[in-house]
Order: C-alpha cells, then sequence, then structure tokens
C-alpha cells in the first residue's frame, strides 16, 4: 500500500485515519503537528514538523478551514482525496483534491467540490451546487440544489441550505440554522430562519 502522512493531531485526525484504512489503499505513517502534545494516534506515531515531510503524500486533518488553507501552502505536495464506501457521489459530480468524504454523505449531481473540504457523515450537497475551496459541510448539515459557497466557509451541524442560495467566502452557518437568505462574505448566521449576529 502507498503510505501517506496526517497533518494535524486534534479529534478530526482520528476519524480520518479510520476512513484512510477502511479504503485498504493508503497506509498512515505519521501524524504531523507543531507542537506535539501525545506520542500516537491510533498507533500511528506523532510527530513534530520537519521540512522533510514537504511534497509527500498528506491529508490535512484540521477541522479549522483557515488552517487548512494555511498548511495546504505550507506543506505542498500531493494531496489526495479520501472518499468512504458509504458515500454517494454521482458520477457527474467533480470533488477537488485534499477532500474528505465522511461515511453516508451524499454529492449529487452536477455537484463540484473545491480544494481541501471536508463533507462529514451524512452530509447532503444535492444537485448543481458549487462549493468554493476550504469549506467544511458539518455532520447532517444539508445543502439544497443550486446552492453557491464560498471559499473558507463552516456549513454548521444540522443546518439546511435553502435552493439557489449564495453564501460568501469565509462565512459560518450556525448548527440548525435554517438559511434562506443569501450570506454575504465573513458574516455568521444563527436561527431559524437564518439571522446575521455578526458581519
Amino acid at each position: 500500500m502507498k503510505e501517506i502522512q496526517i497533518y494535524g493531531s486534534g479529534g478530526h485526525s482520528y476519524a480520518v485515519i479510520e476512513l484512510i484504512r477502511s479504503l485498504n489503499e493508503y497506509t498512515p505513517v505519521r501524524v504531523i503537528d507543531d507542537s506535539p502534545k501525545i506520542d500516537a494516534i491510533l498507533d500511528v506515531p506523532v510527530c513534530k514538523f520537519s521540512e522533510s515531510f514537504i511534497n509527500q503524500s498528506t491529508v490535512i486533518s484540521i477541522g479549522s478551514n483557515k488552517a487548512r488553507k494555511k498548511i495546504s501552502k505550507k506543506i505542498k505536495g500531493n494531496f489526495p482525496t479520501f472518499t468512504h464506501k458509504s458515500a454517494v457521489v454521482y458520477p457527474s459530480a467533480r470533488i477537488g483534491v485534499g477532500c474528505v468524504v465522511f461515511p453516508n454523505s451524499v454529492v449529487d449531481a452536477d455537484v463540484s467540490i473545491g480544494d481541501f473540504c471536508i463533507i462529514n457523515n451524512n452530509a447532503t450537497v444535492s444537485h448543481n451546487a458549487r462549493i468554493g475551496d476550504f469549506v467544511h459541510i458539518a455532520i447532517q448539515a444539508s445543502v439544497a440544489g443550486g446552492v453557491q459557497i464560498g471559499e473558507g466557509t463552516i456549513v454548521g451541524a444540522g443546518s439546511v441550505i435553502l435552493p439557489e442560495i449564495k453564501i460568501g467566502k469565509w462565512a459560518t452557518i450556525g448548527a440548525g440554522a435554517i438559511v434562506t437568505k443569501d450570506v454575504p462574505d465573513n458574516a455568521m448566521v444563527y436561527g431559524n430562519p437564518a439571522k446575521i449576529i455578526r458581519n
């Protein structure tokens, strides 16, 4: 099997390691952390970042969208995308590099997912949606048809974005929010219907 290194030793790394192992294509050989606090995660050794790790096959196991963007520029190299066997990805969907698509998620017809995105457990991205780079669609979130989501946005757990809505860059959609109107760049919205609480 091919070797891969994991960047980030937080809780998200556990799920990423297990997903990779389930696919039987890559073997996680190390977890990289800038300030390691533990020796190993699921029997994978945790190592302090070294220049020798640059330009190797890597998956970034960090939930923070800003951190993933920063590390993607730092580590460079090859960034495979990993999709769990139980996820449904339609043939016409397009998924960028460095993404992780978790169990029971759906990426529907003619969906475009950018680079370094997380499509978390039981999330749905419906037909014709356009998702920018470094976006996190959290657990059980539902993105309806034709939605556009800008770079770096977090779509919180259990939230729903109604059809054709446009979400700007680096926005935060709070957990459980029902988004019925467009959301500008950098805004934070919560509630049902979702309202801007920070802009």
